[in-house]
């Protein structure tokens, strides 16, 4: 079993792994680090957690900040026992970064909920279609958005037929 002093030095093998692609790495308890990637590199330092430093995939979250979406992807090092948070901050209103799901296949359902909830595009995703919205939703209307209406019936005009029945 790990020490929490040796769990402190885990964010230090991870400075060392991700070099300058780091915006700024924090360590507040022994069992998680938080590291900040710029978006262009995000797929590259994931690529290096997941390869290199035996980074397994625990969840991803998302969260609109009104000028950006974050993405925080959640992996575990299990011979450290520790948690590494790879976070970035994807720019509104291109919403673009580069996909993950092309040499770390776990990533693909999520980047894709991502996609339709938040209206991130994944570049180079192997499989955009839709996953979790049904077909013909309105274009570029993300539920998980803080620009999204408040009311559920907003959209009821723009909505397919099926789902105007069963509001009636």
């Amino acid at each position: 079993m790990m020490t929490d002093e040796q769990k402190y030095m885990v964010a230090d093998k991870v400075k060392n792994a991700l070099g300058n692609l780091i915006v700024s790495i924090e360590q507040p308890r022994p069992n998680r680090i938080y590291v900040v990637i710029h978006q262009d590199n995000f797929p590259e330092a994931i690529r290096i957690v997941h390869e290199d430093l035996g980074g397994k995939l625990c969840t991803s979250t998302a969260l609109d900040v009104r000028d950006a979406v974050e993405l925080i992807y959640h992996l575990e090092l299990p011979e450290d026992m520790v948690v590494c948070n790879v976070k970035t901050l994807v720019a509104k209103p291109e919403l673009r970064v580069g996909s993950c799901a092309n040499f770390f296949p776990a990533t693909d359902w999520i980047e894709r909920e991502m996609s339709e909830m938040y209206g991130v595009t994944f570049e180079n995703h192997p499989d955009p279609r839709h996953l979790l919205l049904p077909d013909g939703w309105p274009e570029g209307n993300f539920p998980m958005r803080c620009d999204y209406p408040q009311r559920p019936d907003a959209f009821d005009e723009q909505l397919p037929d099926i789902y105007q029945k069963d509001r009636k």
